[in-house]
């Protein structure tokens, strides 16, 4: 599976089911992150339900503490 990530194509073994699993691959904290499929935001209560599908474009912004 190619997926393009923050404008970089990545491959995957395998099919990803959904966000959480891209996520998890990616290994990157759900709690702390944005998610953005195919020009849509894509709400963490989704993350389970939302399809990732060979050749979508996801942006995934992480957010970062600071002081």
């Amino acid at each position: 599976m190619k997926l393009k990530i923050n404008g970089e194509i990545k491959e995957f073994e395998g099919n990803l089911k959904n966000i959480s699993e891209l996520l998890k691959a990616l290994n990157v904290n759900s709690k702390f992150v944005a998610v953005e499929l195919n020009g849509s935001v894509v709400y963490k209560e989704n993350f389970e339900t939302t399809e990732v599908k060979d050749g979508d474009k996801v942006e995934v912004v992480s957010f970062v503490g600071g002081g």
